[in-house]
């Protein structure tokens, strides 16, 4: 989100909102309200329920940020496996 922060940052300088108000910077991370579930509808269709659930399910892997840009593990969560 820094990166999101410095941006809006710069805009701010060269973009005039039609009311004027001041900057609000994004936080750190995102609050559990921000991480809801995507609608099934808005994903291909056929796609396993647990792809759409709040659960983690992929991950980055690598030893470096190049080798965790081409590695993604997929692990289904236990909670939705149906063995």
């Amino acid at each position: 989100m820094i990166n999101w922060n410095g941006a809006l940052t710069a805009l701010s300088t060269v973009v005039t909102p039609d009311a004027p108000r001041p900057l609000v910077p994004y936080a750190d991370a995102f609050t559990p309200s921000e991480l809801g579930v995507i609608p099934e509808a808005d994903l291909p269709p056929g796609l396993p329920a647990w792809m759409r659930s709040d659960e983690p399910w992929a991950a980055r892997q690598g030893a470096n940020p190049k080798e965790k840009r081409a590695t993604i593990a997929v692990q289904i969560p236990e909670s939705q496996r149906p063995f």
